[in-house]
């Protein structure tokens, strides 16, 4: 049997008809192209795992340093003393954080995700996009989010409070950039896999589409695992825990614990400016409800992952005044009334256990809205691609 070969100058495919009047469609191999041979991509990554040892070597040094040097550690936390000070091992989330940015920084040498745009390699190889998306790159941000982090914790170590104020400012605008990125490709990602009418969304829980999908499955239990679950749905619910931690919780906790920061920093410079017993209570208030709210708010509406990061680190600065509060520094109580340190102690438990109790039931809903998507979108997907290829040959044979 005879082949004639046509290639398509438009899309790249090649038509191969038979003398039988049948044919067949194949894409033409286009040789891969390494986007890490790009001089830019490796001095961009080599920019990145510098920035992290450095920037991990000096804050951890300055804490250690800290904690060995009573009367430097002594000094700066007595005169900076408030009711949203914390208790000293507040500060070693510090050694967490950087393991988890140990994480970020390896995914760009990993074969399995340091080609995800959540990483942001990728998309800046790209020849097209917008310059302004090419900006806040995760992996563009991180040199100045690692710069504005040292120049935080070397002015909490000099007691320059309004410039750590400013600081960690720098380092949430960096941060709010890195997880609006991520989160902005992850609605994208999802919402190009499941465009089809029917389809159950992350966003939104339909019971008949559910227990059609939950019928269809029953009724072919070759395909389950032994827990219930088919291998696509294993396969994919595996890569975006992988993804999450290793690109998205590292940016998430951070940026939890550093907003409750700009809200320490903020209460240290106004109780420096404005001695009033009076005003600082009251804006003390304001900052835990402050944080509450903005706890809660990032923590259920963001339906993309886990969102655990936020909240966790919110929580985690809130049970550090909790316990600090518990056994309050003499200027403390020297300034406010019994009532006062009591009410700001237990505001401060309760919305740290407010905060995590959103945290779990996001996560479980989560987990369940995973469980139900791909578990019943693959063989419809696969459907869908093959009637667009027998179109497409339709439409080869007609001409």
């Amino acid at each position: 049997m005879e082949l004639e070969t046509k290639s398509s100058t438009v899309t790249g495919d090649v038509y191969i008809a038979h003398t039988d009047g049948s044919g067949s469609l194949a894409k033409e191999e286009q040789p891969a192209i390494n986007i890490f041979e790009d001089s830019r991509i490796k001095s961009l990554r080599l920019i990145n795992a510098l920035s992290y040892a450095l920037t991990t070597l000096i804050v951890l040094s300055s804490i250690l340093t800290s904690s060995n040097n009573e009367y430097d550690n002594y000094m700066v936390w007595k005169t900076n003393q408030t009711l949203l000070s914390v208790a000293p091992y507040t500060q070693y989330i510090w050694y967490l954080l950087f393991i988890l940015q140990g994480l970020f920084i390896a995914a760009s040498f990993l074969p399995s995700l340091r080609s995800s745009e959540l990483l942001g390699y990728s998309a800046l190889a790209a020849e097209t996009g917008e310059v302004a998306n090419k900006t806040s790159l995760p992996v563009v941000h991180y040199p100045a989010l690692c710069a504005s982090t040292l120049l935080t914790m070397y002015s909490v170590k000099l007691n320059i409070m309004g410039l750590a104020f400013v600081g960690s400012c720098a380092s949430t605008f960096f941060l709010v950039n890195i997880i609006k990125y991520q989160l902005d490709n992850t609605i994208t990602a999802d919402t190009t896999r499941h465009q089809s009418d029917n389809a159950t969304t992350l966003n939104e829980f339909n019971f008949s589409q559910w227990y059609q999908q939950w019928n269809q499955r029953r009724r072919a239990p070759a395909l389950l695992e032994l827990d219930g679950t088919s291998p696509e749905t294993s396969d994919v619910t595996s890569n975006q825990i992988q993804q999450y931690f290793f690109l998205k919780f590292p940016f998430e906790l951070y940026a939890g614990y550093n907003l409750a920061l700009n809200v320490a920093f903020l209460n240290i410079v106004m109780h420096k400016i404005i001695v009033s017993a009076v005003f600082n209570l009251v804006l003390v208030s304001v900052s835990l409800v402050l944080l509450l709210g903005v706890g809660c708010y990032a923590t259920w509406t963001d339906k993309k992952g886990l969102c655990i990061g936020i909240g966790g680190g919110l929580a985690w600065y809130l049970f550090g005044v909790f316990f600090q509060l518990l056994d309050p520094s003499t200027p403390i109580m020297m300034m406010y009334s019994e009532e006062a340190i009591a009410a700001t102690k237990y505001m401060a438990v309760i919305f740290a256990n407010i905060i995590l109790s959103t945290v779990a039931l996001r996560a479980v809903k989560n987990a369940i809205n995973v469980r139900i998507v791909c578990g019943g979108d693959g063989s419809d997907e696969m459907a869908d691609e093959q009637e667009d290829e027998d179109d497409v040959i339709t439409g080869y044979a007609k001409v």
